[in-house]
Formats: structure tokens, C-alpha cells, sequence
């Protein structure tokens, strides 16, 4: 046997086991490639959930022993509306007089602690953050009149809602960046009611204000009537303490005028 081949025969064992391990680490792929806006949650059947999860780069990680669950952590909308892309139809709420609102909603939300969200909601964690918003909609709702409602508590509703749904989530790891509530509509029974009450309210106003007119125009007269009554008596009580005034009486002539005695 030559050199050479006892040579190579003295590395076979050597570059066999490079390529087993070759072979190994493609097949069982301990690099992980974490894209921009996502981060890998860890979980090790020796250590659990990782308490940090992998960041964007490139990482290695125990095969077999080790996987990593992908999560999103861009902001995302859970929309609930009628038709188009959404989770699913609009929100249907009673309020405090058992009036039936629907509304649109959208609410605008970031993973901000994936580790947290694997262990508390897992994979599916939108399945089980809409329960808890669709509860906490119906439950603020119930706080207001549908009148409320259909006037000006509206942004104050939204915001009670907002509040607590954040409150809520935010023990899973999920934080909540804005949530709301738009194209909130009534029975159509109840609008119609609303806007007859509205109708009478307003000719109630508008009567109320002509009646209002009507009486400044008769204090006017009475002022206009008593300023009158007021220069009469005044030309009254000056003819009787006028000199000439029994002249004109009694000759019946009147050659002056009367506001010429008057003025004299």
C-alpha cells in the first residue's frame, strides 16, 4: 500500500464524520434567519419559554431539543365590520333601555411581549383577544341610554372602552394603540322616534318664540300707549293753566292753533 492511500485512509474516518455533521446541521437547521417587524419565540424542552425572544438577524439554536414560533410584531388592526376584509361583522350591544346598537370597530394593537402571548393565548391569540373585546363592548355599552348615544356621549363610550380593553390585554402581552368606534347605527324605530321628538321639540321653540315676540310687541304698544297717554296729559294739564285756554272756551273760535297757546 502506498503512501498516499494510507494517508487518505487515516482522514477517511475524519472527513466522514465532517460531512455526518455536515449532513446534520442542514437537515436539522440550527440557524434562524429573523425577518425585519418579527421576532421567534423560543421554547427549549429542557428550559421552557424563553424570557427574550430572538430579535431580527440571524441566530442558532439547539436543534431537536429547540423550536421557534414566528410572531408578528407590527402594528395590526382586528376589524369587525359588514362585508369586505375583516374578523368578522359589525358589534351588535344593548344599551342601559335595551335599545339594539351596531357599530364598526377597529382596534389598532402591537405583540409587545411574544413570549408572554405564546404562554398566556398562544398561536392563536386573535381567536382569543376578540372574546375579550366584543365582552368589554357590550359591557360598557350597557352603562349609557340610547339616547346617550344617538347625541353626545359617544367619544365618551369609545373612550371607556379603549381603556379597558388596553387594561385587559395588556396582562397578555398585547398592547393596545387605539380602538374605534365608527358607522354606529340605531333601530330603525328609535330613530324614527328620535327625530319626531325632535320635530315637536322644535315647533314647541318655535311657538314658544312667537308667543315671546308676541308679548315684546305688546310692550311695545303699552309703551307707545302710555307715552302717548303721557304728552296727551301734558298738552291737558298746559291748556288748563294756559290764560288764554277760557278765552278760546267760551269764543268757540279757534284763530290760533293749540299748540301755539300751548307754546306761549
Amino acid at each position: 500500500m502506498s503512501a498516499e492511500r494510507q494517508a487518505w485512509l487515516s482522514w477517511a474516518p475524519q472527513l466522514v464524520g465532517v460531512l455526518i455533521l455536515g449532513f446534520l446541521l442542514i437537515s436539522l437547521n440550527p440557524v434562524r434567519f429573523v425577518g425585519n417587524g418579527e421576532n421567534l419565540v423560543v421554547f427549549s424542552w429542557f428550559g421552557g419559554i424563553q424570557k427574550e425572544p430572538l430579535q431580527p438577524g440571524g441566530h442558532l439554536i439547539l436543534p431537536v431539543v429547540s423550536e421557534t414560533i414566528p410572531f408578528d410584531v407590527k402594528t395590526q388592526a382586528l376589524t369587525w365590520k359588514d362585508g369586505g376584509d375583516s374578523y368578522g361583522p359589525r358589534i351588535v350591544a344593548l344599551t342601559r333601555d335595551g335599545q339594539e346598537i351596531g357599530a364598526e370597530v377597529t382596534m389598532q394593537f402591537v405583540v409587545a411581549d411574544p413570549p408572554k402571548v405564546y404562554e398566556t393565548l398562544g398561536t392563536e391569540y386573535i381567536d382569543r383577544i376578540a372574546p375579550i373585546v366584543r365582552s368589554v363592548i357590550s359591557s360598557q355599552t350597557s352603562g349609557f341610554s340610547a339616547q346617550d348615544l344617538y347625541s353626545t356621549k359617544r367619544p365618551v363610550l369609545q373612550a371607556q372602552i379603549r381603556e379597558r380593553v388596553a387594561g385587559d390585554l395588556s396582562q397578555y402581552g398585547i398592547n393596545v394603540l387605539d380602538l374605534l368606534l365608527r358607522d354606529v347605527n340605531f333601530s330603525k324605530d328609535f330613530v324614527a322616534a328620535i327625530e319626531a321628538k325632535t320635530i315637536s321639540e322644535n315647533q314647541l321653540a318655535r311657538k314658544a318664540y312667537e308667543i315671546d315676540q308676541a308679548t315684546q310687541d305688546a310692550k311695545t304698544l303699552i309703551s307707545e300707549a302710555q307715552a302717548e297717554a303721557g304728552r296727551l296729559g301734558a298738552k291737558a294739564d298746559a291748556l288748563t293753566k294756559n290764560p288764554e285756554y277760557l278765552r278760546v272756551v267760551q269764543s268757540g273760535v279757534l284763530g290760533e292753533t293749540l299748540d301755539t297757546l300751548i307754546n306761549r
